[in-house]
Order: structure tokens, then sequence, then C-alpha cells
């Protein structure tokens, strides 16, 4: 049976005051990644085996305290033989 590879970037709007901890916790995600960032916005990059678990993803990020929005700017998703992660 093949399995999915689902990768998502999203673009997060962030209170300033609220950075720190914002970061710290998307650093905790599963399979999310920090690629850049600057006071008030991040770059978060995403991997999850099917859209369900990276919009659950997204709508944790989106629900944390100090975030004003998540808009998602790119995704991708491929079948992936057998063997493949």
């Amino acid at each position: 049976m093949s399995k999915e590879l689902h990768v998502t970037s999203l673009v997060v709007q962030v209170k300033p005051e609220h950075m720190s901890d914002v970061r710290k916790a998307i650093m905790a995600v599963e399979n999310a990644e920090l690629s850049v960032n600057n006071e008030v916005k991040l770059v978060v990059v995403l991997e999850g085996a099917g859209r369900r678990e990276i919009m659950d993803k997204i709508d944790e990020i989106n629900a944390l305290d100090g975030v004003i929005s998540t808009s998602m700017v790119y995704h991708q998703s491929e079948v992936l033989d057998e063997g493949e992660i």
C-alpha cells in the first residue's frame, strides 16, 4: 500500500510580545520547522501523512495565544512508493 507525504508552508503573523512563546510552541509541533522569522512573522514548514494531519497542525498553530493569522502559501503532496519513508 502506498503512503502520501504532504508538505505545506505557512506565514504566521504574531503579536510581537508573544513571538518567543509562539516560536517555542511551533518548534514543539511534530514535523514542524521554522524557516524564516522577523518581529511579527514566521514562515513555518509542516510535513504530514495526509491533508487532515496538516490541517490539524495548522489549527493547532492558529489557536496559539498571540497568533493573529496563519496563511498557507504552498502545499505539495506525493504518493510514495513502498519502502519510502
